[in-house]
């Protein structure tokens, strides 16, 4: 049975056979115009000397992985903080320090999700789903320094982001996608729909939001909520939320294709097609009023095939 506790806190142990917690940390830079993505985590299904990892997307750079001594991971169990050998990461900060990057930012004004559930509303109760998923900042500033090579980013009040998931695997079918308005710092959106596979069923979840001018729409509130996707074009996507109270398109042009390692019973081997820096249009009706927004955001939309 699942041990609940907060999302924010540590949720499995190392000792635990094919599980995996990882971290999702985004920067978009409206002075670079790029996100700068670092993920990090531990998988108990990799050998002792890849127990736990870190990978870093530099705009125009193909991702880096970095692998780490399983006795070289500390986690509290009570909060958000991670070390591995030298480098940090918690809620407050992320230093990381090697010959090819150097990372020293810090992070303030937090804005967590603190409700018990967070992003999965019940679901976060039934125990042993494959995956599990929660916010710990829907945004945060960011300053600081970021090197790499013989380039340098400098940060100032830039937007953050910060999810993690847990579990044995990530689904086999998903779709995620996170935005935010490069003009107004209020402006968000996160969408996630995921097949889950439990007790020998299959079913659709979805969760996230939108905010905009002081207002959050929260996509699991939505009564008999019906969810579409549909590829336009190799290189467009069109998401449509509708319920009796909204209908929302959110169109999505796809940016740079980048691959990073994800989860497969507790290995970090399976290969995740991302986009980071997607062009993105919503359009929300509600009642008789429709409102338009620009957002720049990453975007995954995985699925498997047999056969």
């Amino acid at each position: 049975m699942l041990s609940i506790k907060k999302p924010s806190n540590l949720q499995g142990n190392f000792d635990r056979k094919k599980y995996f917690e990882g971290w999702f940390h985004k920067i978009y830079s409206a002075k670079y115009n790029a996100s700068f993505i670092l993920i990090y985590g531990y998988a108990t299904g990799n050998s002792t000397n890849k127990f736990g990892f870190i990978q870093v997307h530099i705009p125009n750079q193909q991702p880096l992985v970095m692998y780490f001594n399983k006795n070289e991971i500390i986690c509290d169990s009570n909060q958000h903080s991670v070390q591995m050998g030298e480098h940090i990461f918690t809620t407050n900060k992320i230093d990381i320090n090697t010959k090819e990057i150097g990372i020293q930012l810090h992070l303030n004004d937090n804005q967590p999700i603190n409700t018990f559930k967070n992003s999965m509303g019940y679901n976060y109760v039934i125990p042993n789903l494959p995956c599990y998923h929660a916010i710990l900042n829907k945004s945060h500033n960011v300053s600081g320094e970021i090197r790499a090579g013989d380039t340098s980013f400098v940060m100032n009040q830039e937007k953050g982001y910060l999810e993690k998931n847990w579990g044995t695997s990530f689904p086999d079918n998903y779709i995620w996608l996170h935005a935010v308005d490069p003009t107004n710092a209020d402006v968000n959106l996160l969408f996630s729909q995921a097949e889950i596979k439990w007790m020998g069923r299959t079913f659709l979840r979805h969760l996230g939001y939108l905010n905009f001018e002081n207002e959050c729409i929260d996509f699991r509130q939505l009564k008999n909520a019906v969810v579409s996707n549909s590829s336009i074009s190799p290189v467009k996507q069109l998401i449509r939320i509708s319920s009796k109270l909204i209908e929302l398109d959110i169109s999505i042009i796809l940016g740079q294709q980048l691959l990073f390692k994800g989860p497969e019973d507790g290995a970090l081997r399976r290969d995740i097609v991302h986009f980071t820096d997607a062009y993105i249009e919503i359009k929300l009706k509600r009642n008789s009023e429709t409102k338009k927004f620009s957002l720049v955001g990453n975007f995954e939309n995985v699925r498997v095939t047999n056969g």
